[in-house]
């Protein structure tokens, strides 16, 4: 159940009960092996099994309109996303069905387009994937147009972005992925019409686990953030939930305690707390009232990753505020947040020195192995 449909003031409570030292939250401490950090073997087992699950990839408005398209890597796989003549939002694998050559380069998009033409022999593909014309086509009998269509692979839009599976899997239950986290962010308002007002993209010298290790708990916020954000913010204090493989931190700020009481809705803790929702296995969305800043990580290598980040503003806030508002929110919140990944890369840096066999997770960083034991479950599965 949700943070909107349970009472706001049972969460509430519960912040009050752990400020006040009652309800504090705790695992067991743990180790993480360093080769789970360096390891080109398990990276690869890692890629197979992240292509098997949904990752924030874009903004959904790059993809408004009919013949609006965009290509990106996903998890080592080319993909191409189309809004198709009939308005539907699709991807596919941008690899051309005769000879396997790229239909278009990576990183670049545009618009109104109606079609897809193969560079190596012009195989021609409209923006719903199917092949609508080849050169010397009674060449091919053997294999008819009508299959020749691009690979599809699942896709959908959910908070204003742009969400895609990079395996060509059947019958994808979205609504069972997102599960209880998705609908509590789209009861915040965020829903498909959401908008995104800032974007950036980036090479991160660092393992992919490394940054949802720092993001996963708040033991660091008084030293690692202590000239940007920790003023804000309690000391080592947690408030977590978990649905499946996802997970969801509340921060409550030191303005919590200013409140006479509970808001009649969430909104009212806009000032008062931050909540993180992370959707496993690679997505993190943080709520601050009246805009969510996000981003998704993609393993590169055993080493290195690449990040995805947006601003994402709720239908009814969208012209509530100034270009410039939601950009000052957008660079704080990475002033902070360039500080955790500059330690996941000299974390990365000293990895292979021998200094440690394992990382050492306290009691009080259980989300990072719960996280990691979800990985661990992924990579051991079929497929």
């Amino acid at each position: 159940m949700g943070i909107e449909s349970q009472s706001v003031a049972s969460l509430h409570a519960r912040v009050q009960a752990t400020l006040n030292g009652e309800e504090r939250q705790r695992g067991q401490g743990s180790w993480s092996p360093v080769e789970r950090y360096l390891d080109p073997v398990r990276h690869e087992k890692e890629l197979r099994a992240l292509r098997r699950l949904p990752q924030a990839v874009d903004a959904a408005s790059r993809l408004e309109s009919p013949g609006d398209w965009l290509a990106k890597s996903v998890h080592g796989v080319p993909v191409l996303l189309t809004r198709s003549k009939d308005g539907a939002l699709r991807a596919f694998i941008n690899v051309c069905r005769h000879r396997g050559a790229a239909l278009v380069p990576e990183g670049e998009c545009g618009q109104g387009r109606e079609r897809f033409v193969c560079p190596y022999h012009s195989w021609t593909y409209g923006t719903d994937g199917r092949c609508i014309g080849r050169p010397h086509d009674r060449d091919f009998a053997h294999a008819p147009k009508a299959e020749a269509g691009l690979v599809e692979l699942p896709c959908t839009e959910r908070f204003g972005l742009v969400w895609v599976v990079a395996s060509p899997l059947s019958g994808f239950d979205w609504g069972a992925y997102f599960g209880p986290f998705g609908r509590e962010v789209e009861e915040l308002g965020f829903t498909r019409a959401s908008g995104v007002r800032n974007r950036r993209s980036f090479h991160q010298p660092s393992n992919w686990k490394l940054v949802f290790d720092a993001n996963l708990e708040t033991y660091h916020f008084a030293y690692a953030h202590r000239e940007t954000i920790a003023y804000l913010f309690h000391d080592n204090v947690v408030i977590h939930d978990q649905a499946g493989d996802h997970h969801r931190v509340v921060l409550p700020k030191k303005s919590f305690n200013e409140l006479d009481g509970p808001p009649e809705r969430m909104e009212g803790y806009a000032r008062a707390m931050n909540v993180i929702y992370f959707f496993f296995p690679s997505t993190i969305l943080l709520w601050e009232g009246d805009h969510i800043n996000g981003f998704s990580v993609s393993p590169v290598s055993a080493e290195s990753s690449s990040v995805d980040a947006w601003l994402i503003v709720p239908e009814q806030h969208a012209n509530s505020r100034s270009a410039d508002y939601w950009k000052l929110n957008f660079d704080m919140f990475w002033k902070a947040l360039d500080e955790d990944f500059e330690l996941s890369a000299s974390m990365q840096a000293g990895m292979a020195s021998g200094a440690n066999e394992a990382l050492c997770f306290g009691a009080n960083e259980f989300p990072c192995e719960r996280f990691h034991q979800s990985v661990e479950r992924i990579i051991g599965q079929p497929g």
